[in-house]
């Protein structure tokens, strides 16, 4: 695991202390090295989280005679099975790590490079005979890469705080961005909060001609939600099983050790259960918030049941407050997700055991694991719309409110039921103007289509939109800031390939979320586990902001010295200060904390 920054095209006059100056902003991401090499029109320089190959394993890596060079940031999971064959094919490989098989593997199949990898990654590789830079990122974007063209010359780094070392006169707020960010808490693939900037899209590769400039950006694989395979119940149930213990074994590979975080979900049951056997001494993590509905009893049980020792992390809300300026300096794109509190803090206290750490993201996202999946299923249910416009009439709040709504309103039931903050409408309220959709959820559900079941749709734009663009950089920013690798073998792609072909009948409940994990977990996971209602990973953000962070609050709604005055008028603001009011608290207690993340992402960076 690395940070990864560099240069192509036209050499400025400081290009080496430029590039010096990205890769200190990325030490966090690897703290164990830092290289960089240069040539005729490119640069490229890694900073190193030694992970596989402790000794031999530093970037960049080079072929035998030196004309193709590479740095990645991730992990490359099939790495042992790529050495066998390269080595087989002639290759003198110089290490045992995961990096070196890129530069061989370019000069195998050239472009065709990304498919044949297992794994998430961002690379580059130089290759100095066909005169050309080669990007990738992997499949469903657990690792960023940003880039910016300045004049001639093209930038990329894995944060964004290393293109503005490099290029310090990038700077603004770019307004479809910050839209974006206010409706959902996010800024979503296909756009980003700094002008000039953009993000290499997920499952796609670029390649820079290093003498013309000339660039070319495509995709190597997409995924789509079909029907097409519909095996017995029992058969997917197996194959999942089988499929997950694979993807373990993979992400266990490591010459350090590796710890799991374990929620009381079946998500992370399901990874620790199976990789407990192969790791005997694996350390579980679990956050706590000392209330009636934490899931840390649920956790013991899962630990009792898979032979683990758990750890409790406790999150005090004070502790929230004083995160809030480091979070901004973490996330460089905002991130208004509660639980990057939680997710920092487990991160750190995972870093004092080890380096690398398994997780449970994904399993909501490819088996249905959202409240949403259950709606969508309801909503085509006989009768179900007529009972909503009476819910909707009589003024039902909360999550049946949102119900009624989706069922009955004209617009898509994602902006009802999806991961909202101020929602599209509130952020027009507040920026002015009408409503907007941001481009990469209209593409979601656009390519899902609306001859598809409705449950079918809502994942689809967790998948293709939520996915890359909260959870993802939520786990790589905030792990990676404690120098912490995160795995998340249900994100494998072969996984994820067949959960994706499966019809919906065997995916989707009324009454039920996951119900083919859940029956995967039989004998794996205690019952108690396995029959949970969903538990998302949740902060009490309403008795947060009602309490110890009330005065953060009320100095963002009043204050005239406030940041957010930079981009919204006081005015707007205003009515958020009586957020308890809210026919939702829930959801207005999210958009506060959205505009709480603003305030202090302006005030590092605006």
């Amino acid at each position: 695991m690395c940070g990864i920054a560099g240069w192509a095209g036209a050499c400025p006059d400081d290009a080496g202390q430029r590039l010096a100056a990205a890769l200190t902003r990325l030490a966090h991401r690897g703290p164990d090295d830092e290289q960089a090499v240069a040539g005729d029109g490119w640069a490229l320089g890694a900073r190193r989280l030694a992970i596989v190959d402790l000794v031999s394993g530093g970037q960049p890596v080079r072929n035998e005679d030196g004309s193709v060079v590479a740095v990645l940031n991730g992990e490359i999971y099939n790495y042992v099975e790529l050495r066998a064959e390269l080595a087989a094919r002639g290759h003198r490989l110089r290490s045992t790590g995961d990096t070196e098989v890129l530069v061989h593997l370019w000069e195998e199949v050239g472009e065709q490079l990304p498919e044949r990898l297992r794994g998430m990654f961002a690379l580059a590789v130089v290759d100095s005979r066909r005169r050309v830079l080669f990007l990738a990122r992997d499949r469903l974007g657990k690792k960023p890469l940003y880039l910016t063209r300045q004049g001639a010359t093209l930038w990329f780094a894995s944060e964004l705080k290393a293109l503005r070392a490099a290029e310090p006169a990038l700077g603004g707020v770019d307004a479809a961005a910050l839209r974006s960010f206010l409706a959902f808490g996010f800024v979503p693939e296909g756009e980003c909060i700094l002008p000039g900037v953009w993000k290499l899209p997920p499952a796609h590769r670029a390649l820079w001609e290093l003498d013309s400039g000339r660039w070319r950006e495509e995709p190597y694989w997409e995924l789509v939600l079909t029907d097409e395979h519909r095996p017995s119940r029992g058969a997917a149930v197996e194959e999942i099983r089988a499929r997950l213990a694979e993807a373990v074994r993979l992400r266990l590979r490591a010459d350090v050790p590796v710890a799991v975080f374990l929620s009381g979900g079946i998500d992370s049951g399901l990874v620790a259960a199976l990789a407990a056997p192969a790791a005997p001494a694996l350390r579980a993590l679990t956050v706590t918030f000392g209330q009636g509905d934490d899931e840390l009893p649920l956790a013991r049980r899962t630990a009792s049941h898979t032979g683990l020792e758990v750890t409790p992390v406790p999150v005090d809300p004070r502790r929230g407050i004083e995160l809030l300026p480091q979070l901004a300096e973490i996330f460089d794109e905002p991130l208004a997700d509660p639980s990057v509190i939680p997710t920092l803090l487990v991160s750190r206290a995972a870093r004092q055991h080890a380096p690398v750490v398994l997780n449970g993201d994904g399993g909501d996202e490819v088996f249905a694991g959202y409240r949403r999946h259950q709606a969508g299923v309801l909503a085509g249910l006989p009768g179900i719309a007529p009972a909503a416009a009476v819910l909707r009439r009589v003024g039902w709040r909360g999550w049946a409110g949102r119900f009624a709504r989706g069922v009955t309103s004209r617009r898509h039931p994602y902006l009802e039921w999806g991961p909202v903050k101020l929602g599209t409408d509130g952020a027009a309220a507040v920026l002015g103007g009408g409503e907007v959709l941001p481009t990469s959820l209209a593409n979601a559900l656009d390519r899902e289509g609306c001859e598809k079941p409705l449950a079918q749709q809502l994942r689809g734009a967790d998948l293709l939109f939520f996915l890359p663009g909260d959870l993802l950089p939520k786990m790589d920013r905030a792990t990676m800031a404690a120098s912490l690798e995160a795995r998340s073998p249900l994100l494998d792609h072969q996984l994820v390939e067949y959960a994706a072909a499966l019809h919906p009948s065997l995916l989707y409940s009324a009454f039920t979320t996951k119900p083919l994990l859940r029956a995967a977990a039989a004998g794996l996971l205690p019952r108690a586990v396995r029959r949970a209602p969903k538990c998302g990973f949740e902060v009490p953000l309403q008795e947060w902001l009602a309490g110890p962070w009330a005065e953060q609050v009320r100095a963002l709604s009043e204050d005239p010295a406030a940041a957010l005055r930079q981009l919204i008028p006081g005015h707007r603001l205003a009515p958020w200060r009586a957020w308890q009011q809210h026919g939702d608290r829930q959801r207005a207690a999210r958009a506060v904390f959205t505009l709480l993340t603003l305030e202090h992402w302006l005030r590092r960076w605006g």
